[in-house]
């Protein structure tokens, strides 16, 4: 198989494993979120549209690999959050376990929203 199949196998498995028996959207919401902090994800994409902007080509093996795995669990969760809304399964009794404590979550999000407060007010 030539390089590019190769590196589109991946991609293609996680559109099917959604037929695989048992598998369930919520485990792949529920284990994702119980990996990452939201702030590692935004980074992270950050770090990844800056280096497409600068046309930055990763050289490092071991860290390719690190951005591979993460952005098929990334496309894994929006599969999953997909199949959710499509299906209409109920999310809103689902415990999660967050990779950073809520109360930390909670002030990164107030101070967002203070943020944005902020600046509405201006731009009225």
């Amino acid at each position: 198989m030539n390089q590019k199949s190769n590196n589109m196998l991946p991609r293609e498995l996680a559109c099917y494993e959604i037929y695989d028996n048992g598998y369930d959207p919520l485990n792949t919401i529920t284990d994702f979120w119980s990996q990452h902090k939201i702030t590692d994800c935004r980074q992270s994409l950050w770090g990844l549209f800056e280096n497409y902007r600068k046309c930055v080509v990763q050289e490092d093996a071991a860290d390719v690999k690190q951005i591979h795995e993460f952005l098929m669990q990334l496309y894994r969760v929006l599969i999953a959050y997909f199949l959710v809304h499509f299906r209409k399964i109920g999310i809103d009794t689902v415990p999660f376990v967050f990779a950073e404590p809520v109360e930390a979550m909670t002030a990164d999000l107030e101070t967002k929203q203070r943020i944005h407060n902020f600046f509405n007010r201006i731009s009225e």
